[in-house]
């Protein structure tokens, strides 16, 4: 056989594989799915907060324009943007690319540290946790739009100890100060930056990364940051009237002494909502990953300025959202950015782990975000709101005893009395004083709204319910909510649309 008749061997092809944009899909994704919370009615946190922003002035009675609330500037500024921008709806989408901004934030982290498909499946963690009503997440609160700035800030904080570049690490420095302070200035609890920084680059310098020298330039530049943005900030709320002195007294005095309220409360609510949070995050998967990532992570870890940073970021996580004392579902929020951190550091030691743990992540959230849209959670306070509203006229007020902020805006109306939820008026009007002063005076509301029995107790005790009884008469009982309407004003009745009850997870 001659050699030209021989078959020259095939060169052999490369094997091209296909690489799948997890991270732009997962950002693609938390948006779409949040969209279809778009025509939800707004929770009592999303009502009073786009009501006190709506009116917040120069000049006001009270903390913000003439509402006070215990939350920073940066917060109420925000919702001010989406009242601005056309109200729920806008807040909504507010919230939508909050979500998404964190979830490219923390996959860039993830990348950065871990590698390229830790990066999708942080992604993939982030984007299924921040659509999950079993995390409160659903619901556009302090902690979601704290979240795109804790993101920032761990992103910049690992960049200032993995760049090789000297004025690009003291930037991110800077910058790490600056998005610190303002996750703060949304929440007043989020210091989940700080505590990952000063763990982070302290590990780094024992383990060599940085020097001495370095270390304090970052501390220091970080502080300089955090004065710059806060600066700014309360200038801004000092040009809408609100003190800084006035939001220090709200942010932390105020948090200590309605913890002591909320423990000296009879009943056991808040064990009941505590065993609710425990069930739910279980549900969620996020406290599996967690564990994963303290069984695997932590042993000879290759990054430790991260893991340990990690280690100390979760920890304090938890401890925050056990320390509000209300055990409201929205404050696991605040855990989300480190379990999906944690998710991609398990997935460079133990991929089959994260096989199993992140579609449980994503599933658990898709089930309860279908089982949420397809039977909304309750919402009495749209409810009653809207039949107020229907037989209301212009210039008429409301009073909603005690919380249901979602009640006054529903209604259109203001409200005499500064204290939209429940735990601010039992804490610094203990005794009624200001409440009574107000059903007394010229002031008085034309509505009055009683959230149930227990409610009727309070005011009982006070006094106050032979108040409301002579000056009010009882038009009806909507969702377990008394609604009186003062005496010789004429309005047409009550008319309910829309339900009182739904599904509640889980």
């Amino acid at each position: 056989m001659t050699a030209d008749l021989i078959a020259p061997p095939r060169a052999e092809q490369p094997v091209v594989r296909r690489v799948i944009p997890v991270v732009p899909i997962a950002t693609a994704a938390v948006v779409a799915l949040r969209m279809l919370l778009v025509a939800r009615p707004a929770s009592p946190d999303e009502a009073g907060f786009l009501m006190v922003a709506s009116q917040w002035h120069v000049g006001g009675t009270s903390l913000y324009g003439n509402y006070w609330v215990d939350r920073p500037p940066l917060l109420i500024g925000l919702f001010r943007i989406a009242d601005l921008a056309g109200g729920l709806t806008a807040l909504r989408i507010l919230g939508a690319l909050a979500a998404a901004a964190t979830v490219w934030l923390l996959a860039s982290t993830s990348g950065r540290v871990f590698g390229h498909r830790a990066a999708g499946w942080t992604a993939v963690v982030a984007a299924g946790l921040l659509i999950s009503p079993l995390v409160g997440s659903d619901a556009v609160n302090g902690e979601l739009l704290a979240a795109p700035f804790i993101a920032l800030g761990l992103r910049l904080a690992v960049e200032a100890v993995y760049s090789e570049d000297p004025h690009a690490a003291r930037g991110a420095a800077l910058g790490t100060g600056l998005a610190a302070v303002l996750a703060l200035l949304v929440k007043q609890n989020m210091a989940d930056v700080v505590v990952f920084a000063v763990v982070c680059w302290a590990v780094a310098w024992r383990t060599r990364r940085i020097t001495g020298r370095a270390l304090r330039d970052l501390l220091a530049l970080a502080a300089v940051g955090g004065a710059v943005g806060y600066a700014v900030v309360m200038l801004w709320a000092m040009a809408h009237g609100t003190s800084p002195l006035g939001v220090y007294e709200a942010t932390y005095p105020f948090r200590i002494r309605a913890g002591n309220v909320i423990a000296a409360t009879p009943g056991n609510a808040s064990q009941l909502r505590l065993g609710r949070l425990g069930f739910s995050a279980l549900l969620s998967a996020g406290p599996l990953i967690l564990v994963a990532f303290l069984a695997v992570a932590l042993r000879r870890p290759r990054h430790p300025a991260v893991v340990w940073g990690l280690v100390a970021a979760g920890t304090y996580a938890c401890v925050s959202i056990l320390a509000g004392g209300s055990y409201w579902l929205h404050y696991l929020v605040q855990a989300i950015p480190v379990v999906a951190l944690a998710a991609g550091a398990i997935s460079v030691r133990t991929a089959p782990v994260v096989r199993v743990l992140v579609p449980a992540v994503v599933i658990s959230a898709v089930v309860a975000l279908v089982a949420s849209v397809a039977s909304p959670a309750p919402a009495p306070g749209n409810t009653v709101g809207r039949a107020i509203a229907a037989s209301a006229q212009p210039g008429d007020t409301v009073l909603s005893a005690f919380g249901d902020a979602d009640i006054p805006r529903a209604t259109g109306m203001s409200s005499p009395y500064p204290y939209l939820w429940s735990l601010p008026s039992r804490t610094l009007d203990p005794h009624m004083t200001l409440l009574r002063g107000i059903l007394a005076g010229p002031e008085a509301p034309t509505w009055v709204v009683v959230r149930g029995n227990h409610t009727l107790q309070r005011l009982e005790g006070a006094d106050i319910r032979p108040m409301i009884e002579t000056r009010y008469r009882l038009l009806d009982s909507i969702c377990g909510r008394l609604v009186y309407l003062q005496r010789g004003i004429d309005r047409p009745p009550l008319h309910v649309t829309g339900t009182c009850g739904g599904l509640v997870l889980p």
